[in-house]
């Protein structure tokens, strides 16, 4: 039965090669704001929970419920604001003599900002070049009231580019930021030409973490990596690199900084970085526009045309 407080959805999925799923899913939602407005954009969507999950599985290959489970599990507490998922994923028919079999799962938001939630993809290790691998080490925050986001630690979305030798160059971001950040949610890779200067295709990815320090920090610690694979600063805004990173989001903050610093960052008008991003966030809404990443990739020009997806693990 329902915890008081709580919802509960019932979706039947079916897996690609059409095994039939069945999911029971008892949701913690905060509904005293939905029950002041008698909004329904201020409740939790059923239909968008059920879209995203029959999405996610029809798109995925895996050898155990265990694994399929906790990463529903994840996106649901990630994606829906909910502070709490009981998760029951069952396949009917699966042993004969019984209804059906499955696993149930409890987690809670406690558990997602620890990492312990993130589907661990494969990938093959990376060796750290020392300039880089120094970098991967925490650094104790100094002691002042900015130096850590309330909380402890906020998500945050990275776009990463590199047109030198950009297959090396993302492993080794990518690689680093799990070294000094922990797990990493990481997009697909997308080819794309180079914008405003004649150059080699850039291969382009979104990632995103969990944050320990606050943005003007992280900020300045992506900088380092990037300088530390070979990046000079002082080169033209529009030209080579080996590598470029930016933070488009740090939550739902809305924040100007040194230079040009800004949450969110503008490169999100361009197809390279929303494209990304509504992959591993459709749910996620932009703070100033107020729409789903979905919503908002729906709508660009290059929703019919968008960049090419390449085959590269990260």
């Amino acid at each position: 039965m329902p915890m008081p407080g709580s919802k509960s959805r019932r979706a039947g999925i079916w897996h690609r090669f059409r095994q039939p799923l069945l999911f029971d899913l008892e949701m913690d939602f905060d509904n005293r704001l939905p029950a002041a407005s008698d909004a329904i954009a201020d409740t939790l969507d059923y239909k968008a929970i059920s879209k995203r999950l029959i999405a996610y599985v029809s798109q995925s290959q895996f050898g155990l419920v265990e694994s399929l489970a906790e990463r529903c599990a994840d996106i649901v507490l990630r994606e829906f604001n909910v502070a709490r998922v009981r998760l029951k994923l069952s396949k009917p028919g699966a042993v004969r003599g019984a209804r059906a079999v499955g696993v149930i799962i409890e987690r809670n938001r406690d558990a997602l900002a620890q990492g312990d939630l993130l589907f661990r993809r494969g990938h093959e290790p990376v060796e750290l070049p020392e300039s880089v691998a120094a970098l991967a080490k925490p650094v104790r925050a100094p002691r002042r009231r900015t130096a850590r986001p309330r909380g402890g630690r906020c998500p945050a979305y990275l776009s990463l580019g590199s047109n030198i030798e950009p297959e090396r160059n993302l492993r080794t971001a990518i690689a680093a930021l799990r070294a000094r950040f922990g797990e990493v949610l990481v997009s697909p890779v997308y080819r794309t030409a180079a914008v405003g200067f004649d150059g080699p295709d850039f291969l382009n990815a979104v990632a995103m973490i969990e944050s320990d320090i606050h943005p003007f920090a992280l900020n300045d610690w992506l900088h380092a990596l990037e300088e530390a694979q070979g990046r000079d600063r002082r080169d033209a805004s529009y030209s080579n690199r080996p590598l470029d990173i930016d933070i488009i989001y740090f939550g739902d903050l809305i924040l100007d900084g040194p230079g040009d610093f800004t949450l969110p960052r503008p490169e999100l008008r361009h197809a390279f970085v929303l494209k990304p991003l509504a992959d591993i966030a459709p749910h996620f809404v932009d703070p100033v526009r107020g729409a789903s990443l979905e919503t908002l990739w729906n709508s660009h020009p290059d929703r019919d045309n968008p960049p090419q997806e390449v085959a590269l693990q990260l």
